[in-house]
């Protein structure tokens, strides 16, 4: 009787730890697209910031270059990070690929292609948030609203996923299309991610194969690009709970 009953007390605490282990090492992979229309709205500028900021906070990060351009590719070769780069250019290397590069990372970054190909509607059918950045014009509006058609059409077959959120970026101070922007942002459906300004920093740090906290005097975009960022991190806590 007193082996069972340490036998039982033994079965019970491994229980105990095994349900503990699961709680606090439960791994939970996140894939983040960024698609548009319309090129030229900071897709890859924001997909390669969150990538290398991601890896340098120690989670295991990855990029899916969907871009025909390549230019994640290219900025992250130049960096030289620790992001791994998967270039997936066709719609059936979405959703063959994607999943499975998922479940090897903490964090896959998607950079969509410009227009709304087959391409896009295949991460979005897979993606678990979807960013839109948007500039401060009628055509980006335009484009914008295009893409949320589309990613209306992934949520209602998905029945839900992927969650989306507008960026505005490229805002400028006192200018009247920045201001149109951010007014027309909530009659738009989604809700709005903090906003980004136009700023040099962000070209010269392409240019230098860099992001931006690393250039010098850059403080203030940096904060600015770090509290998007902060609030995506909050989103991403909220799905995977």
């Amino acid at each position: 009787m007193f082996k069972t009953a340490q036998l039982l007390s033994l079965l019970l605490s491994l229980f105990l730890m095994l349900l503990a282990c699961k709680k606090v090492c439960k791994h939970v992979s996140m894939l983040i697209a960024l698609a548009n229309s319309k090129g030229g709205v900071g897709k890859t500028t924001v997909s390669v910031h969150y990538a290398v900021a991601q890896a340098e906070r120690g989670r295991k990060t990855a990029l899916i270059d969907s871009d025909a351009q390549g230019s994640s590719t290219r900025w992250l070769q130049d960096i030289q990070d620790t992001v791994a780069v998967f270039p997936l250019k066709t719609a059936d290397d979405v959703i063959d690929q994607a999943p499975k590069i998922v479940s090897q990372f903490d964090v896959v970054v998607a950079d969509g292609p410009a227009g709304l190909s087959e391409v896009t509607r295949a991460l979005l059918l897979v993606a678990d948030l979807a960013l839109l950045p948007c500039g401060p014009s009628a055509l980006d509006l335009r484009a914008a609203q295009d893409a949320i058609r589309v990613v209306q059409q992934a949520q209602m077959i998905r029945k839900g996923p992927p969650r989306t959120f507008l960026l505005p970026n490229k805002l400028q101070t006192n200018y009247r299309l920045s201001r149109e922007l951010l007014e027309t942002a909530d009659s738009l459906g989604i809700p709005s991610l903090k906003a980004l300004k136009l700023r040099q920093a962000y070209a010269d740090a392409a240019g230098q194969g860099t992001v931006v906290w690393r250039l010098p005097g850059t403080k203030e975009v940096a904060d600015e690009i770090n509290d998007l960022f902060a609030q995506i991190d909050e989103y991403e806590k909220e799905i995977a709970h």
